[in-house]
Parts: structure tokens; sequence; C-alpha cells
């Protein structure tokens, strides 16, 4: 009996025994732990969203002339070179116009040729005309100026010396009316005016009808990407629709909203962090270009102000439309003790951090001063060389929870 009773209470304490020993040793957690150390932090802000790579050069094309879309030849994200034809529309009416135009250029050009023939003809004549009529109006003077002579000496009748006359009257009406000619001449030639004038008209007409009907052709104004098309074949346009926006790629900027609360820190030329979705775990360097002054609605948070920033040689290509996450290098502060961000925790208004201290996580309550995504300035409440725990992705810790240090950086 005696030996079962100290059987049985050799195994409550071999149990009790066992049981102590796993909740002393088997409970401790393996962890990683930093060891706080002064150095030199960044400070950022940080985009309350993710930018959008854009392009300082981009246009939208509209419609200059109203008609029906005929042809759509460029599609979203279509590379295009400048003059490329991207769209083209008809105008029936417009076409009826431009026939009507050139049928009046041609009718005034056949008319000016005419006119042009009839005064070379009426020149013609009127300097053969001139010329004969002035031959005999010399010739009729002289014979007049003998029979005077002849009459006054008696040596021509009455008779001859009339006829004499007559003939120096016919001679000048001859010249006279030569010389009519030359009026007639002048009549065709403004009428040749009038009708250059008519031609000069008319070739403007059509010409600026020709101009219009050459607007129904979009055209690429630059080469770049079609990153916008509101144009579907069969639509019908108004002058000043827009159809395209087109945009230069190899002139391109990231477009981002910061926080109105962190705006007053930004300054142009300030470094910036570029993180682009597109290449996960790799980071491009940019510079501030641009603050826009007017603060704006944002859905992320009530107001925002929208910065611009250019990369400066970016390794990878960064195309338009890209998400890029934005980070802008605001200050920075040396020989200051840090610890991981990760590390920092927050609960009802009070930072603290977890520290390995004899086996146990002792919880360190610290006042903060500047942070980044990876460095927090500890102002109070910890020194140089504690053993911060980074390890908070583990369950149940918690302060008094017995850890080993699996780590040590």
């Amino acid at each position: 009996m005696n030996r079962k009773v100290l059987a049985a209470g050799a195994f409550v304490l071999l149990a009790l025994g066992a049981a102590f020993a796993y909740r002393r040793y088997a409970a401790a957690v393996e962890v990683d732990v930093y060891q706080a150390r002064y150095g030199r932090i960044e400070e950022y802000v940080t985009s309350v969203s993710a930018g959008t790579v854009k392009s300082r050069r981009e246009s939208t094309l509209s419609a200059e002339v109203g008609g029906r879309v005929s042809k759509v030849l460029a599609a979203e994200g279509t590379a295009v070179r400048k003059g490329d034809r991207m769209a083209t529309l008809e105008d029936p009416e417009l076409d009826r116009q431009i026939d009507a135009a050139r049928a009046d250029v041609l009718s005034a050009q056949e008319g000016l040729r005419e006119a042009e023939a009839r005064r070379d003809e009426a020149d013609r004549r009127f300097r053969a005309d001139s010329a004969r009529a002035a031959a005999h109006l010399r010739q009729a003077r002289e014979e007049h100026r003998r029979a005077v002579e002849l009459f006054r000496g008696g040596f021509l009748s009455k008779s001859g010396m009339e006829q004499a006359d007559t003939s120096l009257v016919s001679a000048e009406e001859e010249a006279k009316i030569a010389a009519a000619g030359e009026d007639a001449v002048r009549a065709i030639g403004r009428e040749i005016e009038s009708l250059k004038a008519r031609v000069a008209s008319a070739g403007a007409r059509a010409a600026s009808l020709g101009d219009r009907r050459a607007k129904l052709r979009i055209e690429a104004p630059y080469a770049g990407i079609v990153i916008r098309k509101t144009v579907d074949v069969g639509e019908v346009k108004t002058p000043g629709a827009p159809l395209f926006v087109l945009a230069d790629p190899s002139d391109i900027y990231i477009e981002a909203p910061i926080d109105e609360s962190e705006s007053a820190k930004i300054r142009i030329g300030q470094k910036a962090k570029l993180f682009p979705d597109a290449y996960l775990g790799e980071t491009f360097a940019g510079i501030v270009s641009e603050i826009k002054p007017v603060v704006e609605v944002s859905k992320e948070v009530s107001r925002a102000n929208t910065i611009r920033v250019l990369a400066t040689a970016p390794p990878k290509p960064l195309r338009l439309g890209m998400s890029v996450d934005v980070e802008v290098l605001t200050g920075g502060k040396d020989n200051v003790l840090l610890a991981p961000s990760a590390a920092v925790m927050e609960r009802e208004g009070r930072k603290f951090v977890y520290v390995a201290e004899n086996g146990k996580a002792v919880r360190k309550d610290v006042t903060a001063g500047i942070s980044n995504w990876d460095w927090t300035e500890i102002l109070k409440g910890i020194s140089s060389g504690d053993p911060v725990i980074t390890s908070l992705e583990i369950k149940n810790l918690t302060a008094g929870s017995r850890v080993g240090i699996r780590s040590r950086r």
C-alpha cells in the first residue's frame, strides 16, 4: 500500500515537473532582433495613392469640321508617326460645293482666255487702223497744203480746192475712227481685270473648301501613343467634337496626390523614390518638377495637392498610364537612434517596442521622431544596443512571453 502511494506521488511530482519544464522551456518562441543603433534617417512624404505616368505633351484631336466618320485607323494604345492618318470623315454637301467651285473656276478661266483673245485681236486691229489712218492723214494734209498754194496762185480751180478739203476731212475722220479702237481695247482690258478677279475669287473659294475637306482627314500632329479614342465608324461628329487623345511617350512625368497636411514639406527639386507596380521590388529615382497651386478634392483624403515628378534615367521603360507609388525625400537626420519601423507599434495613442531581456519580451514605451517605411527615430525609451524584437508576425507575442533569440542584426 505504501509503495503504491509512494509510486503515485512520485508520478504526480514527475508530471508536475515536466509540465513546469515545458512551460518554462518549450513555451519560449524564437524571435529575430535588431540591436538599436545610431545612424542616418531620411524623412519621406508618401503619395496618398499611386501616381500615374503621364505625358507633358498631350493633345486632344478634335474634328475641325463636321461630318460622318467613314474610317477609323487608330485604336487605343496604337503608336502613330507624325502625319499618320487616324480617321476620315465625309461630307457630301462639301463635296458638291467643291465641285461647283471648281466649275466656277474653269468657267472664269475660259472667259478670261476668250477676253484676252478678243483684246489681242482688237489691239492688233487698232494698231493697224491707226497706222493706216495716220499715213492717210499725213498724205491728205500734204496734198491739202499744195492745193492751197496752187489755188492761191491761180493754178487750181475752186472745185479742185474743194476736193482737197474733202480729202483732208475724210482723213481726219478716219483718224478719229482709228483712235476710237483704243477705247475698245481699254474696255476689253477692264473686262479682263474683272474676269481675273473672278478667277482669283473662285480659286480662293475652291482652295478654302479644299482646306475644309483636308480637315476631314484626321492626322497625327506628332509621333505618339493614342491613349483615348472617342470615335467610331458611322458616327456624325460636329466641329470641335473630340476624337482622340494623343500623348508623346518620350516626354513623361508621374503625377501623384500628396495629403494636404504634408504638402507644405514638398519643394521643387527634391529627390523622390518611384515604385512602379509593373516592376515590383524595383526602385527608380526621380525629382519633383512641379507642385500644382490648387488643393483638390481626392477620393482618398478630403484634400490633396498634386505634384509632378520626373524620372531620372529610369533603368526600364515607364509607359503611359502605369501606376507608380511616390515617396518624396523631404529631410533627414544624422546620428540618431534607430529602430525598424515595423517593430514600432501603437495602442491607445502610445508607441512601444518589444525588447528581448532575460529571455522575455519586455514592452518599452518609446517617443518617436521622424520615420519612414524602414526606420523610425527613437527619441526616448530604449538605448543603443537594445535587442528590439522584429518578429512581430509571431502569434500571441505579448509582454512577458518567453523568447529565444534566433537571429541578431
